[in-house]
């Protein structure tokens, strides 16, 4: 169980995103804030495409708690992202395609992520 944060709350740690009762709610901007806030001491630490929360969250995207804790610091994904492009460098240029994409997880990205 999380324990409780100064306001007499729950912890808004992995352990209630990802195994508690937050695992399959869509966060509000607040919840998606606290988390950052108990889990890294930031409450922007989620930030999408480069977005802080509050800017992603205008736009009308959301997570679901299990999601925000799968999400991967930008400056992270970018160097995985290099590196899998060093590791697999695909199609020669002529048949290239701008925007292709490699996404493993994207099951559960896809699932949770919902635009208004």
């Amino acid at each position: 169980m999380s324990a409780p944060t100064t306001g007499g709350g729950p912890s808004y740690d992995r352990a209630l995103l990802l195994h508690g009762s937050k695992r399959n709610e869509i966060l509000t901007l607040r919840e998606v804030q606290q988390y950052g806030s108990d889990s890294f001491a930031d409450p922007d630490y989620i930030q999408l495409y480069g977005m802080k929360p509050a800017e992603w969250y205008a736009r009308g995207v959301r997570l679901l708690g299990r999601t925000a804790v799968e999400c991967t610091r930008d400056s992270l994904g970018d160097r995985i992202g290099r590196d899998v492009a060093n590791a697999f460098p695909g199609p020669p240029p002529e048949r290239r395609r701008r925007g292709a994409l490699c996404d493993p997880p994207h099951g559960s990205f896809t699932q949770a992520l919902q635009y208004r």
